[in-house]
């Protein structure tokens, strides 16, 4: 059963990917339409399915654009690293073809960077000269500096870019990263500041809103965080991405059965583990233990298949699993060791110093808290992992 009462309750129900999928990419994307997530997701679908019938095939444009169509429509259905992983390998496979197309190597390395491949990421950055030193290029490399722990190189590279190519999505960023590194004042001034640059951008809108919404709670606003939330419902209606923070806020408020309801519709649109873990963890709440230990296995059971592959992405999920969820400090340590192990971050290091808390070597903790300031970092969660280790709060 999931212990309603640490310090990471309320917290850690937020959905907050350690690469959000849906943060704007580095090459601009029209808007579809005003009519919401499933009239653009129908949209998406009809022009990726035109261009592939009437597209060049031996051109590298045609085969770039395709791949970046392919590549919306699985952000929109719902970012599922599987799906990623797919068109990962096309990607691959076009490049074989087109090894100096620019937008190809771009995309590839956003789609690693959002199944956690730095590696991979900067190969593909620096498989194509001068790339790095274009805006697009430039947004990228500093995603992956801060993806890897590296926030001042992160700064330096956005703010190049937005010197040499202003744009609302690198203001973003730099939002983002001030959230990481604890300047909260300014990360709500850098999002003002990037709404302001949006029109007609709905989809936008509703994401920035969703990022400011996601640290009024953080903060401890509940009623502004449900404010910007329902902003977001009115600009983009029907988006999954919104609904689940949407769960996650009705959770961070003790409304189990809200949360619940709002996770299921989320599950019906969007099968990922993470989701049925927070549903498993709010029907618990609620005094579902059965349900909750159904939607838990098949969390676990969908975490571990995708290590079993060889895979990254859940090593954090699964770390958290073991230390907050269903308590096993042993295992919970051994999977944020080898997450801390592929990238040292405030992210990695926050979550390895809860495992080593909740497994009650306090001194560890402690040690690699400092080690996560010492990066810079400095965000909502690890402050009060800090706050609760320091303390010496009953693991």
């Amino acid at each position: 059963m999931a212990d309603q009462n640490h310090p990471n309750s309320g917290i850690r129900v937020l959905f907050r990917p350690k690469v959000d999928p849906h943060a704007p990419s580095a090459r601009p994307e029209p808007e579809l339409s005003a009519a919401g997530f499933t009239a653009d997701l129908a949209a998406v679908r009809r022009r990726r399915a035109e261009w592939e019938a009437t597209a060049d095939p031996a051109g590298p444009v045609a085969a770039a654009e395709v791949l970046i169509l392919r590549h919306r429509e699985v952000l929109l259905s719902g970012a599922r690293p599987e799906d990623l992983l797919v068109l990962g390998t096309a990607v691959d496979e076009a490049v074989e073809r087109f090894p100096a197309e620019p937008d190809l190597r771009l995309l590839r390395a956003r789609i690693a960077l959002e199944v956690h491949r730095p590696d991979v990421a900067t190969e593909a950055l620096a498989a194509v000269p001068g790339l790095v030193d274009q805006p697009p290029g430039r947004v990228l490399a500093a995603d992956i500096a801060q993806f890897s722990g590296d926030y001042r190189a992160a700064r330096a590279g956005y703010r190049t870019a937005a010197r040499e190519d202003p744009r609302w999505e690198t203001t973003a960023r730099l939002a983002a990263l001030a959230v990481t590194t604890g300047a909260f004042d300014e990360a709500d001034e850098l999002y003002t500041a990037a709404e302001d640059d949006l029109a007609t951008q709905r989809r936008s809108f509703a994401w920035l809103r969703v990022q400011r919404a996601d640290l009024a709670v953080a903060k401890g606003n509940h009623s502004r965080g449900r404010r910007l939330l329902t902003d977001a419902e009115r600009a983009y209606p029907g988006w999954w991405y919104v609904a689940a923070h949407r769960a996650a806020l009705e959770a961070a408020a003790g409304r189990h059965e809200r949360a619940a309801t709002g996770y299921r519709s989320v599950l019906a649109v969007v099968d990922r583990p993470e989701f049925r873990e927070a549903l498993g963890a709010v029907l618990d709440a609620a005094g579902d233990a059965d349900g909750a230990a159904a939607c838990h296995a098949a969390a676990l059971s969908a975490y571990l298949a995708s290590v079993a592959r060889g895979e990254v992405h859940h090593l954090h999920h699964l770390a958290a699993f073991h230390a907050d969820i269903h308590l096993h400090p042993g295992a919970a340590l051994a999977w944020a060791r080898q997450d801390a192990d592929l990238h040292r971050t405030g992210t990695t290091l926050s979550l390895l110093a809860w495992c080593l808390h909740r497994a009650g070597r306090r001194d560890e903790a402690l040690a690699v808290v400092e080690e996560a300031f010492a990066l810079g970092a400095a965000d909502p969660l690890l402050q009060a992992r800090a706050r609760a280790i320091r303390q010496g709060g009953r693991p």
